[in-house]
C-alpha cells in the first residue's frame, strides 16, 4: 500500500503539470522551427531547416526540405 502512495504522490501531479500543448500533434504544415517533421508537397515527410528568407520575410526562416 506504501507504493501505491508514494506512485500517485509522484504520478497524479506530474500528468497534472503537462501541458497538452507540449505534445507532438503531428508533421507542420509551415515551418516554424528548425528540426521540426514537416509535409512536402508531395506528401512525404520532410525536416524544417532555416533559409533565407523570401522578400519582405522576417528572420528567422525555415522551409520543409526532404529527409534524405
Amino acid at each position: 500500500m506504501f507504493r501505491v502512495r508514494i506512485l500517485i504522490a509522484v504520478v497524479i501531479p506530474a500528468l497534472v503539470a503537462c501541458d497538452p500543448g507540449s505534445f507532438s500533434t503531428g508533421p507542420m504544415e509551415i515551418c516554424e522551427e528548425a528540426g521540426a517533421q514537416c509535409l512536402l508537397p508531395k506528401g512525404p515527410l520532410g525536416v524544417c531547416e532555416q533559409a533565407p528568407c523570401e522578400s519582405g520575410g522576417a528572420p528567422p526562416c525555415f522551409r520543409c526540405t526532404p529527409q534524405h
